[in-house]
């Protein structure tokens, strides 16, 4: 008798854990305060090099780490559930960019009729399951164990304790105290809610508002760009800009005055009781800068005085978010 095969998808979960793991601990100093240590901070050459070595390792140290902790916590259950399907996959991915990792699930159902009975039916299951890394948020070890021991747990809640309509309830948990239990020593602590700080190479500061624009590449130009929320002037605080670097002469050292001394002149006219809207401190701080620049400008023209509210306002192009 010939067998006929039926395939269903039965289920399709697809959750995203919060934007990270727990907070990274800062370095304990030494207890001797007699032995003369180097307490500085990393440089930034010695940040990027420690970037750049783990992006080279980052594969390898999930993989063996997923391994780890699935045969620690279920003898290896989720590697063996979703054999069948090639195993728990995992997604290094440049589109996540709110969230450090998301969790996916689906389960499909094989049903075999093995005679001509309606109870003559075999039913079996295939897991395909995966976890997605965010590549632009995840930039260290512990970070990225934390953010797969988030996504494991989710991976075991719905797949050995089959709770799908409820991702961070009592079973998520459960697990999550068994992972954290486990793996403290590599910093784990599995929890339903936390934040991560993205590491962003560009960032622009409005100076009335005074909301950041945060990019991973150089898409804002101050000259063409204004705040989307007020339509202030953006001045690019990360990384600082070089003096006259940019445009014509004097312009990126006028938003870096600009920026340095807004809230300043803003607060020092405030407790005169005189007018604080964004066209008149424009006006104070572009005097300011004239007067700086008559003191040791050396005869450098620094067309700035005609800037005003209306023309700030009209000249730049509101940013799109």
């Amino acid at each position: 008798m010939n067998a006929i095969t039926i395939n269903d998808s039965e289920d399709d979960v697809s959750f995203p854990s919060p934007t990270t793991s727990p907070r990274k601990k800062k370095p304990q100093q030494s207890p001797s305060k007699n032995k003369t240590t180097n307490t500085s901070s990393p440089s930034v050459a010695e940040l990027r090099a420690q970037r750049k070595d783990f992006a080279a390792r980052k594969h390898a140290i999930a993989e063996a780490f997923l391994a780890e902790v699935d045969n620690t916590i279920t003898n290896g259950r989720i590697a063996e559930l979703s054999e069948s399907t090639g195993g728990i996959k995992l997604i290094w991915s440049k589109t996540l960019k709110t969230t450090a990792g998301r969790a996916n699930w689906r389960r499909e159902a094989i049903r075999l009729r093995m005679g001509p009975l309606p109870s003559d039916i075999n039913t079996t299951y295939r897991h395909h399951c995966s976890i997605e890394l965010a590549e632009k948020v995840i930039d260290d070890e512990e970070r990225l164990y934390n953010v797969l021991a988030h996504e494991y747990c989710h991976l075991t809640t719905f797949m050995i304790s089959e709770i799908r309509n409820n991702p961070h309830g009592a079973e998520f948990k459960s697990w999550g105290t068994k992972v954290t239990r486990a793996f403290a020593q590599k910093g784990v602590e599995v929890t339903t809610k936390h934040s991560y700080k993205i590491e962003y190479k560009y960032i622009w500061e409005c100076v009335t508002c005074g909301y950041e624009f945060k990019r991973h590449s150089k898409s804002v130009d101050p000259g063409k760009h204004s705040c989307g929320r007020c339509k202030g002037l953006l001045v690019q605080t990360k990384p600082t800009p070089r003096v006259g670097k940019e445009g014509a002469a004097g312009k990126s050292e006028y938003q870096v005055f600009i920026k340095s001394n807004f809230a300043r002149v803003k607060t020092e006219m405030g407790g005169r009781g005189e007018d604080v809207q964004m066209g008149r401190v424009m006006e104070v701080v572009a005097r300011e800068y004239r007067e700086k620049k008559a003191g040791g400008g050396k005869g450098v023209e620094v067309k700035v005085h005609e800037v005003g509210v209306d023309e700030v306002e009209s000249a730049l192009e509101g940013l799109k978010l």
